[in-house]
């Protein structure tokens, strides 16, 4: 403990005796009189009288008692948190991640991140929105990132923001101007991922059961938001991904984008996820605090 007459005083207040203090503290009753004494004479009072059964406080006893409490209450969680940057040196953490998030959201994060913890090992692996909540509730991975993921009993939602779909093309390409339905886009070559564990892919068959008039006939598809972007940038047709993925492109001029309308291609998200009940380290913490930062000021 940072202040010793403190843990004294309070070890005497709770057993009501020097000799049961010395015994709970390991050290000489001798040294606890003394500091009990030190104690009374730094305050110009006694905290402590006698009575048959031993010691017991006395009314400004009683008043320090509470003080000293707080005290070594404040004391413990400055020692913790003191604790939890030292840990923050050494370590590894574990990123699950779908791939259109790394450049956008996890590299800015990790950036900020190693800035305070340069020691730590970061893993990130790349997989659709169904891998990152498998590997986040066996464990595999202490955090995941992914695209409007289904609904796991072990994951739980440490935050989200939205990330609506758009209809991504070459700025040449033709794409009509304003927001578009999945029926616009079924007019127009179009590349859409492959595997429905892929989260887009996911919200793209979603909104097509719900629109029954409606089919796409892809000439491409990918499980690559490379070969996706790929696709568009090179004038072949039109892609559907979330900002994040295509943001650097847009604001170079390489790419046009339009909203999609159709639910739930408007209203799908980004989240953050965690294994349901788990008690995350310090090092987990920071970096959930700082991805959802960067979520927040990206929020699309």
């Amino acid at each position: 403990m940072l202040d010793s007459k403190l843990d004294c005083f309070l070890a005497v207040a709770t057993e009501g005796s020097i000799r049961k203090a010395s015994e709970k503290l390991n050290i000489a009753a001798s040294a606890v009189s003394r500091k009990i004494t030190g104690l009374e004479e730094d305050l110009g009072v006694p905290l402590f009288e006698r009575h048959a059964r031993g010691l017991r406080l006395t009314e400004a006893g009683q008043i320090f008692a509470d003080h000293a409490r707080k005290v070594m209450r404040h004391e413990s969680w400055a020692l913790g948190e003191i604790e939890a940057l030292r840990n923050l040196q050494r370590g590894q953490l574990r990123i699950y991640c779908v791939e259109g998030t790394i450049n956008g959201l996890i590299t800015p994060a990790i950036a900020a991140f190693r800035k305070k913890a340069p020691g730590v090992k970061l893993t990130v692996t790349r997989s659709g929105s169904t891998g990152v909540m498998r590997a986040v509730a066996a464990d595999e991975a202490d955090l995941g990132l992914a695209f409007d993921p289904p609904k796991h009993r072990d994951v739980t939602v440490v935050a989200d923001v939205p990330a609506p779909l758009y209809a991504v093309s070459a700025p040449d390409f033709g794409m009509p101007d304003g927001p578009l339905s999945l029926a616009d886009l079924a007019h127009h070559p179009i590349s859409i991922p492959q595997d429905s564990s892929y989260g887009i892919r996911d919200v793209i068959d979603q909104g097509l059961r719900a629109r029954a008039d409606v089919t796409l006939d892809p000439p491409m598809q990918c499980d690559s938001v490379y070969g996706l972007m790929g696709f568009a940038l090179t004038g072949q047709g039109i892609t559907i991904l979330p900002k994040c993925c295509f943001e650097e492109e847009e604001a170079r001029g390489l790419v046009v984008a339009r909203p999609i309308t159709d639910v739930p291609l408007s209203q799908s998200r980004i989240a953050l996820v965690s294994r349901l009940h788990r008690n995350l380290p310090p090092l987990t913490r920071r970096f959930c605090t700082i991805l959802a930062q960067v979520m927040r000021e990206s929020a699309f």
